[in-house]
């Protein structure tokens, strides 16, 4: 006989998973209630459900945002929109995601690899813009990621904002793996893109990307103007209804996700057979303390990284033996691991290496699954 407590779980489920799911004919509505959620602009009842988050952006709206198909079309469409406007060459601060570089140097001019994202590489970023601008050739904007992907560095965003300031370049943020529930990056940015397949969505069902303007930026309305031109809404009308599904607890859920990773990170760190871990409290973590949000739910997000004392054959049987998911996404409501550099940079393992994304590097999105369980 069912109990009382498996009849609610079963409730539960059955409401979950077949009956939020909006007619697919509602598709515009949908994505207008996105545009809302990720613009922080929400209604009243949206409001009562948690989800609601203070963007810290004065005048910020929904027609502020994009969306896209995926996180790398909006790279793409904001990178196509500031080719129109200046035509220049960009600048790529820190080591990012494989595709975002590609992106830069393969669609237009070039783009400078700065892929250490520290030290040096600041004074090297003002001596590029500065040179360009003696040139009358000015850079058209730094991208970076805040953190970044699979190093998880932060930048120091109030330098590279008052470079940007100075040399009239615009400053593009990828905030997907801290997510806007845990960092302010849009105070900083000129535009900030992220991709909404990862934490936002969480069932790693569904794919989708956002493009955010600061309306509070000297290049705002050029920006506005570039994306009329180059921006097409392209994101399949179930796509849409599944996000809006899956994204009404994401303020709910990125408290837990944090925990969770942060007691993993710790745990990981206190091994001696553990070389290194990656994680934003441990690395660049001045940089990350200035954009994390100051709310008591606010974290570190679920990504990590770690390297073992032990190299290749550690990392291979640490990966071979966890009781997880195996997969090349991150953001997902379950632990999922990968060795990122072996899929990611195959072709390219010395080059990689040169900027610390070693073979041997394990990364491990974690979950919601119980503490215990993920720590046992």
């Amino acid at each position: 006989i069912q109990s009382h407590e498996t009849g609610i779980e079963a409730d539960a489920y059955m409401e979950e998973r077949f009956g939020r799911n909006c007619d697919p004919k509602h598709a515009a509505e949908m994505k207008a209630v996105l545009r809302r959620r990720i613009a922080g602009a929400l209604s009243e009842e949206e409001q009562k459900q948690g989800a609601q988050v203070e963007r810290g952006v004065t005048g910020l709206s929904s027609s502020d945002v994009y969306l896209v198909a995926t996180g790398m079309s909006a790279v793409y469409y904001t990178h196509l929109a500031l080719l129109g406007m200046r035509g220049g060459k960009s600048v790529c601060f820190g080591f990012p995601y494989t595709d975002t570089l590609k992106i830069l140097e393969k669609f237009g001019p070039g783009a400078y690899f700065l892929g250490h994202g520290e030290g040096s590489d600041y004074d090297e970023l003002e001596r590029i813009l500065e040179r360009h601008a003696m040139d009358q050739d000015p850079i058209q904007a730094i991208f970076t990621e805040c953190p970044s992907n699979p190093l998880l560095k932060t930048a120091d965003l109030s330098r590279l904002r008052d470079l940007a300031d100075r040399h009239s370049v615009a400053l593009v943020v990828d905030e997907t793996i801290g997510s806007f529930a845990n960092v302010d990056v849009l105070s900083w940015a000129d535009v900030v893109v992220s991709s909404l397949t990862k934490v936002f969505s969480g069932d790693s069902n569904v794919m989708g990307g956002s493009i955010v303007l600061n309306p509070n930026r000297s290049l705002y309305s050029s920006l506005r103007t570039a994306m009329g031109t180059v921006f097409e809404d392209l994101m399949w009308c179930e796509d849409a209804v599944f996000l809006e599904r899956n994204s009404r607890d994401f303020m709910k859920r990125v408290p837990g996700i944090n925990r969770n990773a942060l007691a993993v990170a710790e745990l990981l760190r206190a091994s001696n057979k553990v070389a290194q871990v990656r994680y934003p409290k441990f690395t660049t973590a001045d940089n990350y303390a200035r954009i994390m949000r100051s709310t008591s739910e606010a974290g570190y997000g679920g990504l990590l990284s770690v390297e073992f004392v032990g190299g290749e054959s550690a990392s291979r049987a640490f990966y071979d033996g966890l009781a997880c998911c195996k997969g090349p996404s991150l953001g997902t409501n379950f632990t999922l691991a990968s060795p990122y550099t072996i899929l990611a940079h195959f072709t390219e393992l010395e080059w990689a290496a040169k900027y610390g994304v070693h073979a041997d590097l394990v990364r491990v999105s974690i979950g919601l699954e119980p503490l215990d369980e993920l720590l046992a």
